[in-house]
């Protein structure tokens, strides 16, 4: 209590001033006088009357100080009591959450979430069970509130936000939420890995190829192999996505800014050569592609690779072919390579060594285009009969599935 120090100072103040008159009056009785009377009393007598009264004095001030304190105690009790109240609802809610209880857990996160030490996760969890519930406008309204208790709710809220709108299908929302949380906390691992799912399911690969490497030079221990996996699965359909949606323009120099923007170490990936090479080719720009093919075979060759340099209409086409015979030593027998040399013989004009290594693709890679191609060839030969078959054929295998090596008759 405030008071006791008072009354202690007053206590010594009473037994130090009746030391001193005991001390001084060396006769039994003491004199007290005022201006119109006398009173004389024993030392002992006035020793008790003082002791008495400071006993009386200070029960009665206890007693008001108790009274006028009396309301504020209880008040203090029932708030404690209150709070009590309230994180033990907190828990039963987060319990009723976990099992599934979604009205239940909402409400008693809601009851009394005015004596809650922890409001932020109260918000947080009502907002949770609404949106299992799928009572969106309620979510907002949560979310809304518990964003007002600081700068840290704001970014627990914008995660919580995201996530929801993502699992409910407002990839858009998700979208411009994630990003908001990016000025917040730029450096914040999981919104950078939800808004790479983002635009993925959007389609948005030129955001998505900027965002991936920033992912990937993230450290955190805490990383788990599936996710490493899922962010080069990302940078793989950024990478092709980004050159699938560009070739159709028919312009080089943009698909040219595009590979030069690409981090240095994905340049090097056979699918990163393999869309750009592609992509080349389909706007045009074949003769741009063969060096880079061709270097990046020298390097590590391909199967992806061949089927591109394949692919193109070479302007010297029997120059593509001697360099692609320096290659089979390499890889023996490979369908890719066998159909490689299919097409550059065509281009050459050796119908008959094109035919022969159309059969050897087949022979150990049944393929549709390939039928198909070969069927033209053969056309082309004057072989109808044969022709007809391969076509046949190649129809056959695409309704049931099922090939048999094909060989000119």
């Amino acid at each position: 209590m405030i008071l006791y120090p008072f009354l202690i100072i007053v206590a010594i103040g009473v037994i130090y001033v009746v030391g001193l008159m005991l001390l001084r009056n060396s006769q039994d009785l003491t004199i007290l006088w005022g201006q119109s009377m006398t009173v004389e009393v024993s030392t002992f007598t006035l020793a008790m009357a003082l002791l008495f009264g400071f006993a009386f004095c200070y029960l009665v001030v206890s007693s008001v100080y108790t009274l006028l304190m009396a309301p504020r105690r209880i008040n203090q009790r029932n708030d404690i009591k209150r709070v009590l109240e309230s994180q033990q609802d907190l828990k039963n809610g987060m319990v009723s959450l976990v099992e599934g209880h979604f009205p239940e857990a909402e409400k008693l996160m809601m009851e009394r979430v005015g004596y809650s030490e922890t409001p932020l996760l109260n918000y947080l969890g009502a907002a949770r069970a609404a949106h299992m519930r799928q009572a969106y406008p309620k979510r907002d309204d949560y979310l809304k509130t518990a964003s007002a208790y600081g700068e840290e709710a704001e970014i627990a809220v914008a995660v919580s936000q995201a996530t929801m709108q993502f699992e409910s299908g407002q990839v858009e929302q998700a979208r411009a939420t994630l990003i908001h949380l990016r000025e917040l906390s730029p450096s914040h691992p999981f919104p950078n890995q939800l808004l790479a799912k983002v635009y993925f399911q959007q389609e948005d690969w030129k955001h998505l190829a900027e965002l991936v490497p920033e992912l990937m030079k993230q450290e955190n221990d805490e990383i788990t192999p599936v996710e490493i996996a899922q962010q080069k699965a990302y940078m793989k359909q950024a990478v092709i996505g980004l050159f699938e949606a560009n070739s159709g323009k028919q312009d080089l120099a943009v698909l040219g800014d595009i590979w030069q923007s690409i981090p240095s170490d994905i340049r090097q990936k056979t699918y990163a050569v393999e869309a750009y090479c592609n992509a080349l080719n389909n706007a045009g720009g074949g003769d741009v592609a063969v060096p880079v093919l061709e270097q990046a075979m020298e390097q590590k060759p391909a199967c992806e690779l061949l089927a591109s340099y394949g692919r193109i209409e070479h302007r010297w086409p029997k120059t593509a072919l001697e360099r692609v015979l320096k290659w089979q030593d390499t890889m023996p027998s490979d369908p890719a390579l066998m159909l490689c040399l299919a097409r550059l013989y065509k281009q050459t004009d050796d119908h008959e060594n094109s035919a022969n290594y159309y059969e050897k693709a087949l022979m150990l890679v049944p393929d549709q285009r390939v039928y198909h191609e070969l069927g033209e060839l053969l056309t082309l030969m004057g072989d109808e009969l044969n022709a007809g078959r391969c076509y046949r054929q190649g129809l056959r295998y695409c309704v049931q599935g099922k090939a048999r090596p094909f060989k000119r008759q």
